[in-house]
């Protein structure tokens, strides 16, 4: 009702898409308004227009309606012959250059499991795996372990990227204080647990001259290196630009600064299920494949959590 009267705006027209009367639709409306306690339409102009709560519900009401659409599908497919489809997001940054490295030893593995990469998902991975938007998560976030399990992957140091000609560009590492006069551009305006805000900026009480936010890595990556402000990544995401010289690098205090990469499944599906055997193939590909995420990182063997 509220998609149909989202879309059209006029009664009629969204009870015939409803497959509806205009009086059925009406009461329904109504009704809904009489249990609720308040209006979800006013009239406008030319149509009816939704109210704050009515926005608020047919937005809860679409993410609902795509989990079950998703659910429904699982289901289908688990009940069939059909291959499996595990869909993956990786947290903060769109960068998969590792994914076709990794997917042809695992596809020669499991011939059963096809893989779909959820871009909407980079920024609240965990968020989107509970909601079931996707399968896997790939993440430097701290893991629900009421809701999710995961494996650890690797661990992975944030750096300072830079221009080449950048007044920072020969300095080994820098310190807080370095970044007061700087722009600096960030996939999210959210501090992160454990990264540079929370652990190097915040800890000084120091921030940067001014923020830009960009929501995707690789333009966060080409304005630094057109000299439009610094930015603080893993190591990983940036590796080929650092090798290149496109980008140079320095370390984010004296001791680096780093973070652990988790690969996570929700705790409700079985340890047999599709996500849970890529994730374990995730964690058994880092630990044998040294230029598994883009650089040598190294990894011994962990335990779920």
């Amino acid at each position: 009702m509220l998609q149909a009267m989202a879309v059209t705006g006029n009664v009629t027209q969204a009870a015939t898409m409803l497959g509806l009367t205009q009086s059925a639709l009406s009461h329904q409306i109504r009704e809904a308004q009489r249990r609720l306690g308040v209006d979800l339409f006013v009239k406008g102009n030319k149509r009816m227009e939704m109210t704050a709560a009515a926005r608020s519900l047919n937005e809860e009401a679409g993410r609902i309606l795509a989990q079950l659409e998703r659910v429904e599908t699982d289901v289908a497919n688990g009940a069939s012959d059909a291959r499996q489809i595990v869909r993956i997001g990786c947290g903060a940054y769109s960068g998969y250059r590792w994914l076709p490295r990794f997917m042809k030893g695992f596809q020669e593995q499991a011939e059963d499991i096809d893989i779909e990469v959820v871009a909407d998902a980079t920024r609240r991975p965990i968020n989107a795996l509970i909601e079931r938007s996707i399968d896997i998560a790939v993440t430097s976030g701290t893991p629900s372990k009421a809701a999710t399990r995961s494996l650890r992957l690797f661990r992975d140091e944030l750096i300072l990227i830079i221009a080449p000609d950048h007044p920072l560009a020969d300095r080994g590492f820098i310190v807080a204080e370095d970044l007061a006069d700087q722009i600096y551009i960030s996939y999210s305006d959210i501090a992160e647990k454990g990264h540079e805000y929370d652990s190097f900026l915040k800890p000084a009480q120091v921030s940067y001259r001014k923020m830009l936010k960009v929501e995707l890595t690789e333009a966060i990556i080409e304005l630094v290196i057109g000299g439009f402000g610094v930015s603080i990544l893993s190591r990983w995401a940036v590796g080929p630009y650092l090798r290149s010289g496109a980008l140079r690098a320095a370390q984010v205090t004296r001791k680096g600064l780093f973070v652990s990469w988790h690969a996570v499944t929700r705790k409700s599906e079985g340890t047999d299920c599709p996500a849970w055997r890529m994730a374990t193939a995730l964690q058994h590909w880092c630990e044998t494949d040294r230029e598994a995420f883009g650089h040598n990182i190294g990894l011994e063997h962990h335990d779920p959590i």
